[in-house]
Protein backbone atom coordinates (compact mmCIF):
# COMPACT_ATOMS: atom_id res chain seq x y z
CA UNK A 1 0.00 0.00 0.00
CA UNK A 2 1.32 3.58 -1.09
CA UNK A 3 2.01 6.09 1.83
CA UNK A 4 -0.80 8.33 0.22
CA UNK A 5 -3.29 5.29 0.50
CA UNK A 6 -2.10 4.36 4.38
CA UNK A 7 -2.72 7.51 5.61
CA UNK A 8 -5.99 8.35 4.08
CA UNK A 9 -6.93 4.76 5.62
CA UNK A 10 -5.80 5.92 8.84
CA UNK A 11 -7.07 9.61 8.43
CA UNK A 12 -10.97 8.09 7.49
CA UNK A 13 -10.53 5.79 11.28
CA UNK A 14 -10.70 9.05 13.05
CA UNK A 15 -13.20 11.24 14.43
CA UNK A 16 -14.46 14.30 12.00
CA UNK A 17 -11.44 16.66 11.00
CA UNK A 18 -13.89 19.74 10.07
CA UNK A 19 -12.78 23.12 10.59
CA UNK A 20 -13.89 24.82 13.40
CA UNK A 21 -17.57 27.43 12.88
CA UNK A 22 -16.50 30.44 10.90
CA UNK A 23 -13.19 29.18 9.33
CA UNK A 24 -13.12 27.78 5.98
CA UNK A 25 -12.23 24.35 5.34
CA UNK A 26 -9.53 22.53 4.25
CA UNK A 27 -9.22 19.16 2.25
CA UNK A 28 -6.98 16.82 1.09
CA UNK A 29 -7.85 15.47 -2.36
CA UNK A 30 -6.52 11.35 -2.63
CA UNK A 31 -7.82 9.88 -6.30
CA UNK A 32 -9.54 6.57 -6.34
CA UNK A 33 -7.59 4.67 -8.96
CA UNK A 34 -8.41 1.49 -10.68
CA UNK A 35 -5.86 0.61 -13.29
CA UNK A 36 -6.83 -0.01 -17.11
CA UNK A 37 -9.92 1.59 -16.20
CA UNK A 38 -10.88 4.96 -19.06
CA UNK A 39 -12.93 6.76 -16.14
CA UNK A 40 -14.30 6.00 -12.69
CA UNK A 41 -17.47 7.88 -11.72
CA UNK A 42 -17.81 7.72 -7.75
CA UNK A 43 -21.64 7.96 -6.65
CA UNK A 44 -21.92 7.61 -2.55
CA UNK A 45 -20.01 7.35 0.72
CA UNK A 46 -21.17 6.35 4.25
CA UNK A 47 -19.55 6.95 7.25
CA UNK A 48 -16.76 4.79 7.20
CA UNK A 49 -16.03 6.66 4.35
CA UNK A 50 -16.07 3.58 2.32
CA UNK A 51 -17.56 4.65 -1.64
CA UNK A 52 -19.16 3.20 -4.14
CA UNK A 53 -19.39 3.76 -8.07
CA UNK A 54 -18.96 2.42 -11.33
CA UNK A 55 -15.54 1.89 -13.50
CA UNK A 56 -15.29 1.77 -17.30
CA UNK A 57 -13.39 -1.13 -18.44
CA UNK A 58 -10.45 -1.24 -20.96
CA UNK A 59 -12.89 -3.23 -22.65
CA UNK A 60 -15.64 -0.18 -22.49
CA UNK A 61 -17.78 -2.36 -19.73
CA UNK A 62 -18.57 -0.02 -17.01
CA UNK A 63 -18.17 -2.10 -13.60
CA UNK A 64 -19.63 -1.55 -10.09
CA UNK A 65 -16.82 -0.75 -7.52
CA UNK A 66 -16.30 -0.64 -3.59
CA UNK A 67 -13.92 1.68 -2.51
CA UNK A 68 -12.34 0.25 1.42
CA UNK A 69 -10.33 3.52 2.24
CA UNK A 70 -7.37 1.48 0.37
CA UNK A 71 -8.08 -0.53 -2.58
CA UNK A 72 -10.86 -1.10 -5.27
CA UNK A 73 -13.11 -4.18 -5.05
CA UNK A 74 -15.06 -4.91 -8.13
CA UNK A 75 -18.27 -5.62 -7.12
CA UNK A 76 -19.72 -9.24 -9.40
CA UNK A 77 -22.28 -9.22 -11.60
CA UNK A 78 -24.73 -12.54 -12.48
CA UNK A 79 -23.99 -14.49 -15.72
CA UNK A 80 -25.49 -12.82 -18.75
CA UNK A 81 -24.93 -9.66 -17.48
CA UNK A 82 -22.22 -7.18 -18.84
CA UNK A 83 -22.32 -4.24 -17.13
CA UNK A 84 -22.64 -3.36 -13.31
CA UNK A 85 -23.16 -0.27 -11.69
CA UNK A 86 -23.20 1.03 -7.80
CA UNK A 87 -25.42 3.85 -6.43
CA UNK A 88 -25.12 3.89 -2.61
CA UNK A 89 -23.83 2.48 0.46
CA UNK A 90 -25.59 2.98 3.90
CA UNK A 91 -23.77 3.28 7.52
CA UNK A 92 -24.11 -0.98 7.34
CA UNK A 93 -21.86 -1.07 4.70
CA UNK A 94 -24.83 -2.89 2.15
CA UNK A 95 -24.62 -1.81 -1.30
CA UNK A 96 -27.36 -1.41 -4.19
CA UNK A 97 -26.91 -0.76 -7.77
CA UNK A 98 -27.68 -2.56 -10.92
CA UNK A 99 -26.39 -5.52 -13.53
CA UNK A 100 -27.54 -5.03 -17.21
CA UNK A 101 -26.52 -6.31 -20.51
CA UNK A 102 -28.45 -4.59 -23.81
CA UNK A 103 -29.77 -7.34 -26.31
CA UNK A 104 -31.83 -7.55 -29.47
CA UNK A 105 -34.92 -6.55 -27.08
CA UNK A 106 -33.19 -3.54 -25.32
CA UNK A 107 -31.32 -3.82 -21.73
CA UNK A 108 -32.27 -7.00 -19.38
CA UNK A 109 -31.71 -5.33 -16.02
CA UNK A 110 -31.17 -7.14 -12.33
CA UNK A 111 -31.11 -5.15 -9.55
CA UNK A 112 -28.29 -6.00 -6.56
CA UNK A 113 -27.72 -5.72 -2.98
CA UNK A 114 -23.99 -6.11 -2.15
CA UNK A 115 -22.25 -6.15 1.50
CA UNK A 116 -18.90 -4.18 1.91
CA UNK A 117 -18.08 -7.12 4.67
CA UNK A 118 -18.51 -9.86 1.54
CA UNK A 119 -18.04 -8.23 -1.85
CA UNK A 120 -17.76 -11.32 -3.31
CA UNK A 121 -21.83 -12.58 -3.07
CA UNK A 122 -24.95 -10.35 -3.90
CA UNK A 123 -28.81 -10.60 -3.54
CA UNK A 124 -30.87 -10.34 -6.19
CA UNK A 125 -33.74 -8.41 -5.32
CA UNK A 126 -34.76 -7.55 -8.69
CA UNK A 127 -34.70 -9.44 -11.99
CA UNK A 128 -38.53 -9.11 -13.38
CA UNK A 129 -37.97 -8.11 -16.80
CA UNK A 130 -41.73 -6.37 -16.41
CA UNK A 131 -40.21 -3.89 -14.19
CA UNK A 132 -36.52 -3.28 -14.24
CA UNK A 133 -35.54 -2.03 -11.73
CA UNK A 134 -32.98 0.32 -10.97
CA UNK A 135 -31.96 1.65 -7.51
CA UNK A 136 -30.60 5.16 -6.40
CA UNK A 137 -30.49 4.68 -2.53
CA UNK A 138 -30.49 2.42 0.42
CA UNK A 139 -31.34 3.51 4.11
CA UNK A 140 -29.92 1.95 7.95
CA UNK A 141 -32.64 0.20 7.45
CA UNK A 142 -32.45 -1.50 4.77
CA UNK A 143 -35.62 0.05 2.58
CA UNK A 144 -34.27 0.50 -1.31
CA UNK A 145 -35.78 3.43 -3.40
CA UNK A 146 -35.26 4.07 -7.22
CA UNK A 147 -36.57 4.05 -10.30
CA UNK A 148 -38.92 0.91 -12.33
CA UNK A 149 -38.90 1.26 -15.90
CA UNK A 150 -42.73 -0.88 -16.73
CA UNK A 151 -43.32 -0.71 -20.67
CA UNK A 152 -40.80 1.96 -21.19
CA UNK A 153 -42.17 4.05 -18.81
CA UNK A 154 -40.35 5.21 -15.27
CA UNK A 155 -42.15 4.80 -11.85
CA UNK A 156 -41.54 5.29 -8.13
CA UNK A 157 -40.42 2.43 -6.06
CA UNK A 158 -39.46 0.97 -2.83
CA UNK A 159 -38.18 -2.49 -1.52
CA UNK A 160 -37.31 -4.20 1.64
CA UNK A 161 -36.10 -7.70 1.87
CA UNK A 162 -39.55 -8.67 4.08
CA UNK A 163 -41.91 -6.86 2.35
CA UNK A 164 -40.47 -7.00 -1.25
CA UNK A 165 -41.08 -4.09 -4.20
CA UNK A 166 -43.79 -1.96 -3.54
CA UNK A 167 -44.75 -0.29 -6.64
CA UNK A 168 -45.05 3.40 -5.37
CA UNK A 169 -46.27 4.85 -8.56
CA UNK A 170 -46.53 8.78 -10.36
CA UNK A 171 -47.81 11.61 -8.92
CA UNK A 172 -51.33 12.68 -10.14
CA UNK A 173 -50.09 14.55 -13.26
CA UNK A 174 -51.89 12.73 -16.36
CA UNK A 175 -51.30 9.78 -18.08
CA UNK A 176 -47.71 10.87 -19.25
CA UNK A 177 -46.09 11.19 -15.90
CA UNK A 178 -43.55 9.62 -14.80
CA UNK A 179 -41.65 9.16 -11.21
CA UNK A 180 -38.10 7.83 -9.76
CA UNK A 181 -37.09 8.11 -6.19
CA UNK A 182 -33.52 9.33 -5.66
CA UNK A 183 -32.82 9.12 -1.87
CA UNK A 184 -33.85 7.93 1.64
CA UNK A 185 -33.59 8.96 4.97
CA UNK A 186 -33.83 6.26 8.16
CA UNK A 187 -36.93 8.06 8.77
CA UNK A 188 -38.06 6.91 5.89
CA UNK A 189 -38.72 10.48 3.92
CA UNK A 190 -38.52 10.17 0.34
CA UNK A 191 -37.30 12.35 -2.09
CA UNK A 192 -37.32 12.51 -6.26
CA UNK A 193 -39.05 13.60 -8.99
CA UNK A 194 -41.33 12.96 -11.49
CA UNK A 195 -41.74 14.54 -14.98
CA UNK A 196 -44.38 14.22 -18.50
CA UNK A 197 -42.75 12.40 -20.96
CA UNK A 198 -39.74 14.88 -22.95
CA UNK A 199 -40.58 17.58 -20.20
CA UNK A 200 -38.51 19.10 -17.36
CA UNK A 201 -38.75 17.45 -14.35
CA UNK A 202 -40.46 18.55 -10.63
CA UNK A 203 -39.15 17.81 -7.22
CA UNK A 204 -40.97 15.41 -5.38
CA UNK A 205 -41.35 13.72 -1.64
CA UNK A 206 -43.34 10.95 -0.13
CA UNK A 207 -43.33 8.49 3.00
CA UNK A 208 -41.97 5.34 2.83
CA UNK A 209 -45.18 2.75 3.84
CA UNK A 210 -47.92 5.74 2.77
CA UNK A 211 -49.03 5.83 -0.28
CA UNK A 212 -48.68 9.42 -2.27
CA UNK A 213 -45.86 11.31 -4.02
CA UNK A 214 -46.57 14.93 -3.84
CA UNK A 215 -44.59 18.21 -4.83
CA UNK A 216 -41.64 18.98 -2.08
CA UNK A 217 -42.50 22.41 -2.25
CA UNK A 218 -44.25 25.39 -3.72
CA UNK A 219 -43.73 26.34 -6.56
CA UNK A 220 -41.54 23.17 -7.85
CA UNK A 221 -44.12 22.13 -10.28
CA UNK A 222 -44.17 25.06 -12.17
CA UNK A 223 -40.53 25.32 -12.74
CA UNK A 224 -37.96 22.89 -13.59
CA UNK A 225 -36.88 21.41 -10.28
CA UNK A 226 -35.23 18.29 -8.79
CA UNK A 227 -34.58 16.41 -5.15
CA UNK A 228 -31.15 14.70 -4.80
CA UNK A 229 -30.86 13.81 -1.41
CA UNK A 230 -31.81 14.85 2.04
CA UNK A 231 -30.29 14.57 5.63
CA UNK A 232 -31.61 12.97 8.58
CA UNK A 233 -34.17 15.97 9.61
CA UNK A 234 -35.41 15.98 6.00
CA UNK A 235 -33.97 18.95 4.82
CA UNK A 236 -33.43 17.59 0.76
CA UNK A 237 -30.83 19.17 -1.62
CA UNK A 238 -31.17 19.80 -5.33
CA UNK A 239 -31.80 22.28 -7.86
CA UNK A 240 -34.43 24.84 -9.27
CA UNK A 241 -35.74 27.29 -11.74
CA UNK A 242 -36.34 29.83 -8.49
CA UNK A 243 -36.68 32.78 -10.33
CA UNK A 244 -38.53 31.79 -14.06
CA UNK A 245 -35.01 32.43 -15.61
CA UNK A 246 -34.79 28.98 -17.54
CA UNK A 247 -31.45 28.46 -14.92
CA UNK A 248 -31.57 26.10 -12.37
CA UNK A 249 -29.58 26.80 -9.09
CA UNK A 250 -28.79 24.64 -5.98
CA UNK A 251 -31.75 24.77 -3.81
CA UNK A 252 -32.57 23.34 -0.44
CA UNK A 253 -36.36 22.10 0.40
CA UNK A 254 -37.60 22.77 3.85
CA UNK A 255 -40.89 22.61 5.39
CA UNK A 256 -42.25 23.27 1.70
CA UNK A 257 -40.09 26.21 1.00
CA UNK A 258 -36.96 26.38 -1.96
CA UNK A 259 -34.33 28.18 -1.24
CA UNK A 260 -31.52 29.32 -2.92
CA UNK A 261 -28.19 28.36 -1.62
CA UNK A 262 -26.27 31.83 -1.80
CA UNK A 263 -23.05 31.55 -3.70
CA UNK A 264 -23.46 28.06 -4.43
CA UNK A 265 -22.77 29.28 -8.20
CA UNK A 266 -19.33 30.37 -7.97
CA UNK A 267 -19.75 32.93 -10.47
CA UNK A 268 -21.35 30.14 -13.24
CA UNK A 269 -24.70 29.80 -14.38
CA UNK A 270 -26.07 26.50 -13.36
CA UNK A 271 -25.89 24.05 -10.68
CA UNK A 272 -27.26 21.75 -8.43
CA UNK A 273 -26.59 20.33 -4.38
CA UNK A 274 -26.02 16.88 -4.48
CA UNK A 275 -25.14 15.93 -0.70
CA UNK A 276 -25.97 17.07 2.85
CA UNK A 277 -24.54 16.00 6.61
CA UNK A 278 -26.16 16.27 9.69
CA UNK A 279 -23.87 19.57 10.14
CA UNK A 280 -25.88 21.20 7.10
CA UNK A 281 -23.28 21.40 4.64
CA UNK A 282 -24.10 20.99 1.22
CA UNK A 283 -22.19 20.13 -1.92
CA UNK A 284 -22.42 20.17 -5.45
CA UNK A 285 -21.47 21.22 -8.47
CA UNK A 286 -21.72 25.08 -10.50
CA UNK A 287 -21.68 24.58 -14.60
CA UNK A 288 -21.61 26.86 -17.69
CA UNK A 289 -22.64 24.49 -20.52
CA UNK A 290 -21.54 27.62 -22.65
CA UNK A 291 -17.83 28.07 -21.91
CA UNK A 292 -17.66 24.32 -20.60
CA UNK A 293 -16.78 25.48 -17.34
CA UNK A 294 -17.40 23.22 -14.31
CA UNK A 295 -16.61 23.50 -10.38
CA UNK A 296 -17.43 21.30 -7.10
CA UNK A 297 -18.58 23.78 -4.03
CA UNK A 298 -18.79 23.44 -0.69
CA UNK A 299 -21.48 25.42 1.27
CA UNK A 300 -20.21 25.55 5.11
CA UNK A 301 -21.62 27.66 7.77
CA UNK A 302 -23.01 29.87 5.32
CA UNK A 303 -20.58 30.12 2.49
CA UNK A 304 -19.54 28.52 -0.51
CA UNK A 305 -16.38 27.36 -0.95
CA UNK A 306 -14.85 25.90 -4.26
CA UNK A 307 -13.81 22.62 -3.07
CA UNK A 308 -10.38 22.59 -5.51
CA UNK A 309 -9.16 26.11 -4.16
CA UNK A 310 -9.73 24.76 -0.40
CA UNK A 311 -7.72 21.91 -1.11
CA UNK A 312 -4.11 21.03 -0.53
CA UNK A 313 -3.24 20.35 -3.83
CA UNK A 314 -5.07 19.67 -6.47
CA UNK A 315 -3.98 15.61 -7.14
CA UNK A 316 -3.70 15.53 -11.14
CA UNK A 317 -7.15 17.04 -11.42
CA UNK A 318 -7.04 20.46 -13.95
CA UNK A 319 -10.36 21.20 -12.53
CA UNK A 320 -13.25 19.30 -10.19
CA UNK A 321 -16.10 18.28 -12.19
CA UNK A 322 -18.70 17.65 -9.12
CA UNK A 323 -19.19 16.92 -5.52
CA UNK A 324 -21.23 14.32 -5.17
CA UNK A 325 -21.77 13.11 -1.62
CA UNK A 326 -20.40 13.92 1.85
CA UNK A 327 -20.86 11.92 4.98
CA UNK A 328 -21.49 13.43 8.62
CA UNK A 329 -17.40 13.66 9.39
CA UNK A 330 -17.41 16.13 5.85
CA UNK A 331 -15.61 13.29 4.13
CA UNK A 332 -16.75 14.44 0.17
CA UNK A 333 -16.50 12.11 -2.56
CA UNK A 334 -16.61 13.61 -6.32
CA UNK A 335 -15.30 13.67 -10.09
CA UNK A 336 -12.96 15.58 -11.61
CA UNK A 337 -11.17 15.87 -14.66
CA UNK A 338 -8.41 13.70 -16.57
CA UNK A 339 -6.42 15.19 -18.89
CA UNK A 340 -8.63 16.14 -21.96
CA UNK A 341 -11.77 13.52 -22.18
CA UNK A 342 -11.55 11.16 -19.19
CA UNK A 343 -13.52 11.63 -15.39
CA UNK A 344 -11.91 10.68 -12.55
CA UNK A 345 -12.88 10.18 -9.09
CA UNK A 346 -11.69 11.50 -5.51
CA UNK A 347 -12.32 11.57 -2.01
CA UNK A 348 -11.68 14.67 -0.55
CA UNK A 349 -10.58 14.33 3.72
CA UNK A 350 -11.06 17.19 5.84
CA UNK A 351 -7.87 18.46 7.23
CA UNK A 352 -7.13 19.31 10.87
CA UNK A 353 -5.40 22.63 12.16
CA UNK A 354 -2.53 20.31 13.29
CA UNK A 355 0.83 21.39 11.80
CA UNK A 356 1.58 17.65 10.75
CA UNK A 357 -1.43 17.93 7.90
CA UNK A 358 -0.01 21.56 6.55
CA UNK A 359 1.42 19.63 3.35
CA UNK A 360 -1.08 16.98 3.15
CA UNK A 361 0.22 13.57 3.57
CA UNK A 362 3.39 13.26 0.94
CA UNK A 363 5.47 15.84 1.99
Amino acid sequence: MSRSALALSALLCLPALAAHAGEAPRYHLTPIEVPGATGVYVNAVNEAGQAVGYYVSDEGYNQAFLFDGAKVVTLPRPAGRDEAMATAINDSGQIVGYASTITDDGAQTTALVWNAAAPQDYLVIGDDQSHKLNPADINDNGVVVGLASVDGAFRAFSWTQAGGLVDDGVPPNGPDSQAYWSAINNAGTIVGGWNAIFAATHATTGQFGAAGIVPIAAGVDDVASMAHNLDEDGTAVGEMDVDGSGNSVPVTFRDGTASAIPGALLGLSTGAAFGINAAGTIVGRAQDFATLSFKAFVYADGVAYDLLQQSDGDAGYPYLLKAAAINDRGVIVGLGRVGDFQVGSFIATPLAGDAIFADGFDG
